[in-house]
């Protein structure tokens, strides 16, 4: 089943992968542990990794999310430490997450006088 994410460019690699930081909230079906894949919301803001098909690589991913990951990580925590994903994940909050904080979308005009 195909999901349509509305995101925004946040870089490009030579690979064709990008993370991408998303633009409307919404839901989409992921893997669980129990088999069936259950519906993972997602918001605004959020960053995710694809191929150059614009297909996810790394699915929709918060800070809270990241921050367990690196949790998980720095705690030695044995799958956490090799899983290939959870090393896309962190790679994907860091590029996301940086690009919000360094160059965040205005939220509004400045006056000339909040300018100076």
């Amino acid at each position: 089943m195909t999901v349509e994410i509305h995101a925004a460019d946040v870089a490009k690699f030579a690979n064709g992968r990008k993370v991408v930081s998303v633009t409307k909230p919404g839901t989409m079906k992921v893997p669980s542990k129990a088999g069936d894949p259950v519906d993972q919301p997602f918001n605004t803001g959020d960053v995710m990794l694809v191929d150059a098909g614009g297909r996810a690589i790394v699915a929709p991913l918060n800070f809270a999310g990241a921050t367990d990951i690196a949790r998980l990580v720095i705690e030695g925590d044995p799958h956490a430490v090799t899983d290939s994903h959870s090393l896309r994940a962190l790679a994907t909050a860091v590029i996301g997450f940086a690009a919000q904080v360094v160059a965040p979308e205005p939220t509004r005009e400045l006056t000339t006088e909040e300018r100076v």
